[in-house]
């Protein structure tokens, strides 16, 4: 029998359980908080549709104050984001769910074809695929992207700056997000650190991630 370090991850039971419950464990936390949060951070439930992000008045049904967490840290503030990070490529949907599409075929690739037993390299793709599974059941569903976490919710900017265009705030951290980002981002630098520590290896010598 082939030990881990002589297959790929695709052939090794142990390191599909690992990445699979990894994954399951930051979807499920990441839907769990979207439901939690838009039945209880406003006065009462805010039932989103696919409409709902499209209705300029959808808001002003559905005002509320933030809820803080760790104060000054962190605050739960609905919002709907029919774009990408920081609420770039608004409207573009379909060209969203097809990238997540075809990012969960890649991310499957390369989990499929890397060294077995590389498990802290199988927690980033298992980061990254949660938090684009998470972003693609909303899109999917709802049309839009269900965020509530707001970070130095009473952190402005010095001498009055603002951010320009939108959101034009003057708020340090503006963005609203979800956990799905956050497993996004943390995934990408597991997986940058993991790289950065790993010695170049020489010619012919195998390049294992992990």
């Amino acid at each position: 029998m082939a030990s881990a370090n002589n297959q790929p991850s695709g052939r090794h039971w142990p390191s599909w359980a690992f990445a699979v419950v990894a994954t399951l464990l930051v979807l499920a936390g990441d839907l769990s908080l979207k439901s939690w949060s838009f039945q209880n951070v406003a006065v009462k439930p805010v039932i989103v549709t696919p409409d709902s992000a499209d209705d300029p008045l959808f808001w002003h049904k559905h005002t509320h104050q933030p809820i803080s967490v760790v104060p000054s840290v962190l605050s739960l503030k609905l919002t709907l984001n029919s774009g990408a990070v920081f609420g770039l490529g608004k409207g573009k949907q379909w060209f969203f769910i097809l990238l997540s599409i075809a990012a969960v075929a890649v991310l499957g690739w390369v989990f499929w074809t890397m060294r077995a037993g590389a498990y802290w390299s199988h927690l980033g793709l298992a980061l990254i695929m949660a938090g684009a599974l998470g972003n693609l059941y909303d899109r999917i569903r709802f049309n839009a992207v269900r965020d509530m976490l707001w970070l130095f919710p009473e952190a402005k900017l010095p001498f009055g700056w603002r951010w320009p265009g939108s959101p034009g705030d003057d708020h340090v951290y503006p963005w609203i997000f979800n956990l799905a980002d956050a497993a996004l981002v943390v995934g990408v630098a597991v997986l940058l650190l993991i790289m950065w520590r790993v010695p170049k290896p020489q010619q012919g010598d195998r390049k294992d991630l992990g």
